[in-house]
């Protein structure tokens, strides 16, 4: 037993070890405006060295979806694997180190895309290399899926996939981003393991005013196309969404409230316990940016544009509006409360591309038991709850097609750094170093938990 328990910890370790030299080759290259291609080389080669069947395929030059298949004994429905090594550009942001090389400071890992998406692509490529190399087989194939563009819809990388070769991504369970592994403030312990099943609905809309143009010594004593569209974003940023609790975002609320003070905690709490939510609690937790996000549609701009140049008249003010939808509403429901609180027709308003929305996935089940038996076996009693995204990932391109598809975390982080803009999409994105050998170790057992 000693033995056995010994090789176990040494499999750990030196799939620990194999995923952050991974991840370190990933944050190194640029993927910010595309370049995946160049990335995954080294990933490819990796892959091919272990003798498993992997190739990548562009979508558009320089847009590569790596896929590779560790062959399994067939006993089960495929497992996917899925990250995406996009990121969001850095032009702007006040970075206090290079952003495209991975650092190691004051306990630290920084670098873009080291909590998105990055140490998630790491592990899942060492895990699978580990699954090939053993002696035995599982009986799921494991398929992991490192893709392009999701910081842009997946347009170039998972949708693409799911439309044009939607047999290699075949699968009956699909682990993804969108979960959280959540580490006390101190970096002492896990506090708690988020599952996520279900995520808003990413929406755009572009309103529209046209304007007659000219010179700006003589402006319009009509419409200006640009105070008229103001006055159209005003009311949208004046506009509330009801507030609700739906089933997959109420455990999260619950664990939300044992961490956040007085009278945020006590609002959150009473709405996790009683499902509804009072004016007197709204009150409170509309203030709360996350909190409030949790609870209701919301809508913000985004996006401005006019007149090209400071002395002309613009013929057209137009402008994003990107809304973020609860599971049980609708784009078009959404359009239509817009609309209403604009209340001019004069503001041209309308859908921008269809980015999917699909049904959640179910809560129980075997991802919900191997997650839980997985934080169990790595942390001992620690919080495992469901959650709903606020954001927007790849998941809802592959339940759109059936594949029951759940959101993990890969790189442990606190809350802290989330609010304080070092997580994901923020300057000095980082994570704490400790914690990342963890994150790796908690997805190698829930794969094993579902293939074994």
């Amino acid at each position: 037993m000693l033995l056995a328990l010994a090789c176990v910890a040494l499999a750990a370790t030196a799939v620990e070890t194999e995923a952050r030299q991974i991840l370190d080759q990933l944050l190194r290259v640029d993927t910010s405006h595309g370049n995946e291609t160049a990335a995954l080389q080294p990933v490819l080669a990796r892959f091919q060295q272990a003798g498993i069947r992997a190739q990548i395929l562009e979508s558009a030059p320089g847009r590569g979806n790596l896929i590779a298949r560790v062959p399994g004994t067939g006993k089960k429905r495929p497992l996917l694997l899925l990250a995406h090594i996009d990121v969001v550009p850095v032009e702007g942001q006040p970075w206090t180190v290079p952003p495209f090389q991975p650092t190691e400071k004051d306990g630290f890992l920084y670098a873009r895309g080291v909590s998105d998406d990055k140490a998630m692509a790491a592990a899942f490529t060492a895990i699978a290399l580990e699954a090939a190399r053993g002696p035995q087989k599982l009986s799921r194939d494991l398929i992991v899926a490192l893709t392009a563009g999701e910081e842009t819809g997946g347009l170039v990388g998972v949708r693409w996939l799911a439309q044009n070769h939607r047999d290699l991504l075949d699968a009956e369970l699909a682990l993804n981003e969108g979960g959280s592994l959540l580490v006390a403030p101190d970096l002492s312990r896990m506090e708690a393991v988020q599952i996520g099943v279900a995520e808003k609905t990413f929406q755009s809309y572009h309103l529209t005013v046209k304007g007659k143009g000219g010179h700006s010594s003589v402006p319009p004593t009509d419409v200006d196309p640009v105070v008229t569209l103001a006055r159209a974003l005003q009311r949208i940023g004046e506009l509330r969404f009801p507030a609700k609790v739906t089933p997959e975002a109420r455990e999260g609320i619950a664990l939300s409230a044992r961490y956040e003070k007085p009278p945020l905690s006590d609002a959150l709490k009473r709405v996790a316990d009683t499902g509804t939510v009072s004016p007197e609690d709204d009150a409170l937790i509309s203030k709360d940016r996350l909190a409030n996000a949790q609870l209701r549609t919301t809508c913000v701009t985004t996006m401005l544009k006019a007149a090209p140049q400071d002395n002309v008249l613009p013929t057209t003010a137009e402008a994003t509006v990107n809304c973020r939808i609860l599971p049980d509403e609708t784009r078009e429901q959404t359009q239509t409360k817009l609309a209403q609180a604009i209340g001019d027709a004069a503001v041209d308003l309308k859908p921008t591309e269809d980015f999917y929305s699909a049904k959640p996935s179910p809560i129980a089940g075997a991802v919900n038991d191997a997650v839980h038996a997985a934080a169990r076996a790595v942390w001992g009693d620690v919080a495992v709850v469901h959650a709903m995204g606020t954001g927007a990932t790849d998941s809802r391109h592959l339940r759109e097609v059936g594949i029951q598809s759940y959101g993990l975390g890969g790189a442990p982080g606190t809350r802290e750094d989330a609010r304080a803009g070092r997580a994901a999409h923020g300057a000095d994105e980082r994570r704490p170093i400790r914690w990342i050998g963890d994150g790796v170790r908690f997805l190698r057992e829930v794969t094993l938990q579902l293939a074994r």
